[in-house]
């Protein structure tokens, strides 16, 4: 994945030094645009009251849209078009300002050259930026709780290239167990979380879930109140700042968000509208392309089409629609990675995604939307229900063409694949949105352009889900990074 950041909760004495670099860098990210638009304006000879205006324009673009949103490190497409979102909001003004009071001297190939000046100019700024503010600030974490779950974050923020989260060691909410072979130090008993705050200068509290709440709260509320510390739930820090949910680290109780009065229940007229725009413009797009590559399909015999019940919405089974990419008398399992049974032109189409294009039909027969987890095959669903806590629940929202689950990790089809999936399945759950499906949307771009078809998982999900039997399998079993049907 990715590398990520995160901004301390605090920033007290050991972080004061990094705060005039961190205003520098943010000010050299949001000047730099309307400064070179400017300069563009001025040297194409525009009278002064131009200059102004265009600069006033960027300088309005970049104050409304211009700041880095919090997600653009887990969707890195639209992060970075997000960057280069204040210039394109300039020069919207600018044209706005020309058609609406007809300012005399913009013209729509100059506001481009603007745009263009002042997108190229920010770009370069945010790489000058990102040296001049240098490593993050370090956060230094202390996780109250087991070892295992502190080795369990540690091993995630390694696979992640975070930055700027140490942790420090574990904090023993009963007695301090003898010295073992665990690689995370133990720091004490929760009874001296004061003291061990100050000792080891920490700067976050994370609270497991197997920590008993009331003694910790009432612990940390007696010594650490007057302390520059800050504590909050281990399973809030992963969804920020890993894009998922750590299932090990909830349970029934998390879904209360589903119940909170402010959760959107079902889709929104927004919603339909997106899927039958997007199904409308690639299936008259695809349809060339799909008479072409059904012929091409057909010349080994089979069928050019390929029909599948799969698993939809509150449980409903429909009939799934792909191009063939095995061979005819292929059985029904998991593929994997250089599978035989996939053809020639099955794995161009597998590569590309383009064996998917047909399920723009059941986009608009409604069975799917385009974007949403990603529909199984029943007999499929009804292991990974016994195996992957909260499976079913991705089944509250319609499966989609592409989804957070998929621009986040692929479309492996393992166990640990499935379980690892869920994960981001729930954040999704959680956090949906017209406007996220847009930015997963645009996300997809990326992974059809830039991503392999098999894109690396966990080789054991025991880090993020409590270990069950099935997921304790021999490595051959589970290590493998299949990909649909």
């Amino acid at each position: 994945m990715e590398s990520l950041e995160i901004i301390p909760p605090i920033v007290g004495e050991r972080g004061g030094a990094d705060v005039p670099r961190m205003r520098a860098s943010l000010a050299l990210r949001g000047l730099a645009g309307p400064l070179a638009a400017a300069a563009a304006a001025i040297a194409l000879d525009a009278p002064a009251g131009l200059v102004m205006l265009v600069l006033l324009a960027f300088a309005t673009g970049n104050l409304l849209v211009g700041r880095e949103p919090r997600w653009a490190s887990l969707l890195p497409f639209m992060g970075f078009l997000s960057r280069i979102s204040g210039p394109a909001a300039g020069a919207a003004l600018l044209l706005g300002a020309e058609i609406t009071a007809g300012v005399e001297g913009v013209t729509a190939s100059g506001v481009l050259a603007f745009g263009g000046v002042a997108a190229a100019a920010t770009l370069v700024a945010w790489q000058l930026a990102t040296r001049l503010r240098g490593k993050p600030p370090l956060t230094r974490v202390a996780i109250i709780g087991l070892a295992r779950t502190a080795e369990s974050l540690q091993r995630e923020l390694h696979l992640s290239s975070v930055e700027g989260v140490e942790i420090v060691g574990r904090i023993a909410t009963g007695p301090v167990e003898p010295a073992t072979a665990s690689n995370v130090t133990m720091l004490g008993a929760l009874t001296d979380v004061g003291g061990i705050v100050q000792r080891e200068r920490i700067d976050l509290l994370l609270l497991t879930s197997e920590a008993p709440r009331l003694a910790v709260f009432d612990e940390v509320a007696r010594s650490c109140l007057h302390l520059p510390v800050r504590m909050r739930e281990l399973s809030g820090f992963y969804e920020e700042l890993f894009g998922h949910i750590a299932v090990t680290e909830i349970n029934s109780a998390w879904f209360q968000w589903i119940m909170h009065p402010n959760y959107r229940v079902g889709r929104s007229f927004a919603d339909r509208a997106l899927d039958l725009v997007v199904a409308v413009i690639a299936g008259i797009a695809a349809l060339p392309v799909l008479g072409i590559l059904a012929l091409i399909i057909r010349r080994d015999g089979g069928p050019a089409f390929f029909k599948q019940v799969r698993i939809g919405e509150r449980g409903r089974p429909f009939t799934l629609y792909k191009l063939r990419t095995m061979s005819p008398e292929a059985d029904e399992t998991w593929a994997v990675n250089d599978d035989p049974r996939v053809t020639a032109i099955g794995r161009f189409l597998r590569r590309t995604h383009l064996d998917e294009l047909p399920q723009v039909l059941n986009v608009l027969r409604g069975e799917m939307s385009v974007i949403g987890p990603r529909p199984e095959q029943p007999a499929l669903v009804d292991e990974l229900e016994r195996v992957v806590p909260y499976y079913q629940r991705r089944h509250l929202v319609r499966p989609g063409l592409t989804g957070w689950a998929q621009v986040r990790c692929g479309y492996s089809g393992s166990k640990v694949g499935s379980a690892w999936k869920v994960c981001h399945d729930l954040y999704y759950l959680k956090h949906r949105s017209f406007w996220l499906s847009v930015l997963i949307l645009g996300e997809t771009v990326r992974t059809l352009v830039a991503d392999p078809q098999y894109t690396a998982e966990p080789s054991s999900v025991d880090f993020i889900l409590a270990p069950t039997p099935p997921l304790t399998a021999p490595p051959s079993q589970l290590e493998a990074q299949p990909a649909a049907v």
